[in-house]
């Protein structure tokens, strides 16, 4: 191509056509810094508590969101100031259920984060107790988030529920000492020794110790399918 004197053009670089794109590698991503758009994302009424807070009112912990956006995905909670945390549904490591077998047990379900940091949301109200209007709200946030995490690559996020191995096992210890005291005993009493007023006892430690047996069966943990969470129908 022909140009004025000190000018020169160079040829344009020839189009690559038909060339297959390379596919971006999914890796985990760092923490999320910049907020995700509000219409991407999903609150939940529901109250929380981070990395082992016990005590609702002491607790400003109050209102969750799912966040779609992409390799920036996220959970996050908020506080009477804002936004208080936020992960990356690739930082989370475990999902975990206790099982309950009462209409008025706090249902909850705990986030592990790598780090070691977790989540407890439940459907509990500021007094730690169940609340009836939140039982809705917190098996749809339960639905919608197992919706986002069932297609993990297998193996990369651990669903149980029940207690862990090491709390069980910790409840087993006590159980069978409650049991030799409060029942083994008393029943000695009465057999062998014909000590009747063991009776009383024997019988208040029999109302006490079968609930509790009851509980640590309830509670043992096992693995469970995130396509199909602990309380849906199938």
């Amino acid at each position: 191509m022909e140009a004025g004197p000190g000018f020169r053009f160079r040829n344009p670089t020839p189009l690559r056509e038909n060339q297959p794109r390379r596919r971006a590698r999914i890796r985990y991503a760092p923490h999320m810094i910049e907020p995700a758009p509000v219409m991407a994302s999903m609150a939940y009424d529901l109250y929380y508590l981070v990395n082992g807070e016990r005590l609702f009112w002491r607790s400003a912990g109050h209102g969750v969101s799912l966040i779609d956006a992409g390799y920036n995905s996220a959970i996050a909670w908020r506080n009477q100031t804002g936004e208080a945390g936020r992960q990356l549904w690739t930082n989370i490591v475990s999902v975990n259920m206790p099982d309950t077998d009462s209409k008025d047990a706090v249902d909850k379900c705990r986030i592990d984060f790598r780090g070691g940091r977790f989540l407890v949301v439940t459907d509990a109200g500021i007094n730690g107790k169940a609340d009836r209007v939140r039982a809705p709200v917190y098996r749809d946030f339960i639905r919608t988030l197992h919706e986002r995490l069932a297609d993990a690559p297998e193996g990369d996020i651990r669903f149980t529920v029940g207690v862990s191995q090491t709390y069980r096992n910790a409840m087993l210890a006590l159980g069978v000492i409650a049991l030799l005291l409060f029942v083994v005993t008393p029943a000695v009493l009465v057999v062998d020794f014909h000590e009747w007023r063991a009776i009383g006892p024997l019988t208040a430690g029999a109302t006490f110790i079968w609930p509790f047996w009851k509980k640590i069966g309830t509670n043992r943990p096992h693995a469970y399918d995130p396509h199909h969470p602990p309380g849906e129908p199938d």
